[in-house]
């Protein structure tokens, strides 16, 4: 991994509201975010500049969540980014088990999960580049 990328966290979100309540609170902790707003874009960011982490919905306009991940994997640069569901979708059936098939690093309710509970998920995976 370059070590510029370090602390870059990819978040691919459609909801304006809910990518700034994230991008404040993991800023704060000291990474830094970018937004992608629908599959295609969060995909070509991830494949252009390889994040330390992806943060990813899973009902997105465009290419879906499972379709990214897909991509993700399927490319030499990016197969080994931990990638982390944050989805209001519960994750049941063969979503989930293909995108646990693909390796994710878990997979969070948007609804069930605070921006700080997120940041504290992700200090797990990545640490804080101010730390």
């Amino acid at each position: 991994m370059d070590p510029v990328g370090l602390g870059r966290i990819l978040l691919i979100e459609d909801d304006s509201v809910i990518a700034e309540m994230y991008r404040l609170k993991l800023e704060s902790q000291g990474w830094e975010l970018e937004v992608a707003w629908d599959g295609e874009s969060g995909l070509r960011s991830a494949l252009k500049s390889r994040p330390a982490l992806v943060l990813l919905d899973i009902m997105l306009p465009g290419l879906n969540g499972i379709e990214v991940l897909r991509g993700l994997r399927a490319a030499g640069s990016t197969r080994d980014v931990p990638v982390l569901i944050v989805s209001n979708s519960a994750g049941g059936g063969r979503g989930v088990r293909e995108a646990r098939a693909l390796g994710i690093a878990g997979w969070l309710i948007k609804a069930r999960i605070t921006p700080a509970g997120l940041a504290a998920r992700v200090a797990r995976i990545l640490p804080p580049s101010n730390s």
